[in-house]
């Protein structure tokens, strides 16, 4: 089956997600690991009304982004978001429970992954899913 995935949507949502992390953990402002984790759940769960997305669709008409249509299964990816979210879960519960050395350990923790996502194409959740396959057949 042949899938059309846009790979500059997902690497907008991945710079939206690093610059409120990373703002937040400059600043010391948990909230910002809550709304980090409701980018990456809009994106899971309703991706038509995620804001990073509506600021990529903007960014697209402006012409200052271009979309980077590849034809590849999206699940990989969908996973790793899966796995980004699930970390910024436990960084949600864990401020929620005054842990904030482990809040802002998984919130970097996913920048970081982002990060070397965005910068070298290498997804640490698509590995993941990629061995988990491989082990299940």
């Amino acid at each position: 089956m042949t899938y059309q995935f846009d790979r500059s949507a997902l690497r907008i949502g991945q710079i939206s997600v690093i610059v409120v992390l990373a703002l937040g953990f400059v600043l010391d402002i948990e909230a910002f690991i809550y709304f980090g984790a409701y980018l990456l759940g809009a994106a899971l769960v309703a991706p038509r009304y995620a804001p990073q997305l509506w600021a990529y669709r903007f960014l697209v008409r402006q012409g200052l982004v271009r979309t980077e249509i590849h034809d590849e299964d999206p699940t990989p990816h969908r996973f790793a978001q899966k796995m980004g979210f699930g970390v910024l879960v436990i960084g949600v519960a864990s401020s929620v429970l005054g842990l904030s050395a482990v809040a802002w350990g998984a919130a970097l923790m996913v920048v970081t992954l982002a990060l070397i996502n965005v910068t070298t194409g290498f997804c640490a959740g698509c590995f993941v899913h990629a061995q988990l396959a491989r082990l299940r057949s």
